[in-house]
């Protein structure tokens, strides 16, 4: 098979995509030497893995599995069998890889005049070609520029700034005892990490907190700001200047309503060394986008913000940092002055960014380890009495990890409960504290012990599991099982029935029981696309509260009860991009004429209404993406896989799923070999960082 039938093939199969395919043209065009056909396979796999959330090419890891690297649809098809064109791809893609060799492959792509062939890491060096090949002793990777560059203005910025260590005065140590009254010193298997943090965080100009959900990552920036801030009114100094950040308008949003909420509760202590008014007023609660805060530039990439106009401010805070890309990374790093501190915060183990990059999980990929040095063990015991044990000293620790903590303790999971116990089981392979070899038959026995502990304590489960297998039928509620089609409906109905029950006086408060009550439930699934995604879902559940007497049978789009959320931030309405509102009716107090209006949460401010004709960017979300519900969390979450196999069913995504639930969560799955490939199936994102921290 030529190399142009594989690349027709490939584009029918929606492998490649015309960007990837304008691409390889250009580089026909443009270069004087001829393009081989391995060198032009890299061009394709370079621009097709960028949309894939790769950073570069490991040319050694696709010639070990060429198909796995290659051969994944874009999108769900619902499993309707082999494809011809599909297998034919395969076994040319196989012939056409076969009698290639890494050695070969290299000398192929470093011939060309439109690849720079890079051996070592050199931050401030220029590349000016297209592409870059970086060789070492154990890689050979293979980028284009643009990632390249940001890579190493990151990688750069990190080692620098890892080198440098603030020396803390003598009343640190009195300020962090008032910071954690009831908090004595504790034996080594029982150190308070979030204490370990803040200590490891001030005395950093780069830091990173990470840990599950309800690990108190809030709790304790919010302490390492109080330390920092106590700090500078001591010494008669003004307050320092903080910005707190978050990659969407939603997360910054629940940023700053846990911030406030945070704080208010907050008794810092008066004392020799601060006065506790005083320093929660030096506390920042007005949390911005990302964008905002470093100025984006319309119909531009660029920012206000870069190396010779810095972000004013003396710390940057960066929350839900797993979710931020590699390019937005390194231009916020580029936006920082020499004297700015950067605090990372984030849920390593969550889904990474939808662009290319993983850069929370490469900077922590072995953080549960600590890889402390022995000095820093022990200025740690000093500062602030904890001893950690010695699983956590590393002769060999790098710089990058002595300003590294992981929080280890969930206050949100019952410890041992059953929520905590799927979320260790998915995440770290883990059942009673062993490794599990089975994971599956794990599972069920989670789910089963679950039930009977319920049946005892006449509750309901926290835990549930069910099976849903395939249909044909796409277009109707009858392919649901009885059962998921009641959990379903009764998930949905607690609100619409407080809907169909209408405002008693005051429709601001009945919004805000709606829109509470409304989030006490949510469908997450894996996919967009199709009977198990969020399309055939919407529809189905529709279809289902309908026939229920829910929702009315509307023909048009915008009906009381319907769920949207915002999928573009709107700062003329103050709506932001995760945003979900319900359409009520509403009427109107000076003409008593009644319409239909979104309501969403203003937090203090109450209730924002909205005409939905005002509403350009929105979509239906009775079933929203695990993606789009990262940060959020509902009292049950329920969450779908499809019955057939697709990349995106991950372990980071079975984990993120179960982390968005409070109380009680639910897994419907339709194939158990899906399910076990799900949850041992981990995110590889090939990027150069790792290795480098």
């Amino acid at each position: 098979m030529s190399m142009q039938q594989l690349i027709g093939q490939a584009q029918k199969l929606h492998i490649v995509r015309d960007v990837d395919l304008a691409l390889l043209d250009f580089m026909y065009r443009r270069g004087s030497n001829p393009i081989s056909d391995y060198l032009a396979w890299a061009i394709l796999l370079v621009s097709r893995h960028s949309a894939m959330g790769h950073v570069c090419v490991d040319l050694k890891a696709v010639l070990a599995e060429p198909l796995t690297y290659f051969c994944l649809p874009i999108d769900d098809q619902d499993g309707q069998g082999p494809n011809p064109t599909r297998l034919a791809f395969e076994a040319g893609l196989t012939a056409f890889i076969k009698p290639l060799t890494l050695s070969q492959w290299i000398d192929e792509i470093s011939a060309s005049e439109s690849v720079t062939v890079i051996d070592h890491v050199d931050s401030s060096s220029q590349v000016e070609s297209p592409f870059v090949l970086y060789l070492s002793q154990s890689q050979a990777l293979f980028y284009l520029t643009r990632y390249w560059q940001c890579e190493q203005q990151l990688a750069g910025f990190i080692e620098s700034r890892s080198q440098h260590r603030n020396r803390l005065p003598e009343q640190a140590k009195a300020i962090i005892k008032a910071l954690f009254p009831n908090a004595a010193n504790q034996a080594a298997h029982n150190v308070n990490w979030q204490r370990v943090a803040i200590a490891l965080a001030a005395r950093s100009h780069c830091a990173i907190i990470t840990g599950g959900p309800g690990t108190g990552k809030t709790t304790t920036v919010l302490k390492l700001l109080a330390l920092l801030q106590a700090l500078e009114l001591t010494q008669g100094l003004g307050p320092l200047h903080i910005k707190l950040a978050a990659p969407t308008g939603k997360a910054a949003a629940r940023l700053n309503a846990s911030i406030a909420s945070n704080l208010q509760q907050q008794v810092f202590p008066t004392n020799d060394h601060f006065d506790g008014e005083k320093l929660k007023a030096a506390i920042p609660t007005e949390v911005s986008t990302l964008h905002r805060l470093l100025g984006p530039i319309a119909n531009s990439r660029q920012f206000r913000h870069h190396a010779t106009n810095p972000i004013a401010a003396d710390v940057v805070v960066i929350d839900e940092a797993s979710m931020v890309d590699l390019e937005m990374m390194a231009n916020l790093v580029q936006a920082l002055d020499k004297h700015t501190r950067l605090i990372l915060l984030g849920d390593k183990d969550q889904l990474a960014s939808v662009e290319a990059g993983s850069v929370l999980g490469d900077l922590c990929a072995d953080v549960s380890k600590g890889h402390y040095l022995p000095e820093t063990i022990k200025w740690l015991n000093a500062f602030t009495g904890d001893q950690l044990s010695d699983q956590y000293v590393s002769a060999a620790g790098r710089p990058l990890a002595q300003s590294t903590t992981m929080l280890r303790v969930s206050h949100r999971f019952q410890q041992g409960g059953s929520i905590d116990a799927l979320a260790s089981l998915v995440n770290a392979g883990l059942y009673e504290g062993q490794p599990s070899l089975l994971p599956v038959q794990d599972l069920y026995a989670i789910v089963a012990q679950e039930a009977a502990l319920a049946e005892r304590k006449k509750r309901q489960p926290q835990v549930q599991l069910f099976h849903q297998p395939p249909s044909a039928n796409a277009t109707s509620v009858s392919w649901l099982q009885t059962s998921l089609a009641h959990s379903l409906q009764a998930g949905y109905s607690t609100y619409l029935k407080l809907l169909k029950q209408g405002p008693e006086d005051d429709q601001d408060q009945w919004a805000s029981a709606v829109l509470a009550a409304h989030a006490s439930f949510q469908l997450l699934v894996a996919l967009r696309h199709g009977q198990w995604g969020v399309e055939g879902m919407n529809a189905t559940i529709e279809e289902l509260l309908q026939k229920a007497d829910l929702l009315p049978n509307a023909d048009t789009e915008w009906y009381p009860g319907r769920p949207v959320m915002v999928s573009r931030n709107d700062y003329h309405l103050g709506l932001m991009n995760g945003d979900i509102g319900v359409c009520l009716p509403y009427r109107d107090k000076q003409s008593g004429a009644e319409m239909l209006r979104v309501a969403f949460s203003a937090g203090a401010e109450g209730i924002r209404w909205v005409l939905p004709s005002r509403l350009r960017a929105v979509e239906t979300v009775f079933a929203l993406t695990v993606h789009k519900s990262q940060g959020s969390e509902f009292s049950h979450t329920m969450l779908m896989l499809p019955a057939h196999n697709n990349p995106v069913l991950t372990k980071e995504l079975l984990y993120t799923g179960i982390t968005r639930a409070r109380h009680c969560f639910s897994l419907v799955y339709g194939d158990e070999q899906v399910l076990e490939q799900a949850m041992t199936r981990k995110v590889v994102r090939a990027s150069g960082l790792s290795n480098r921290f």
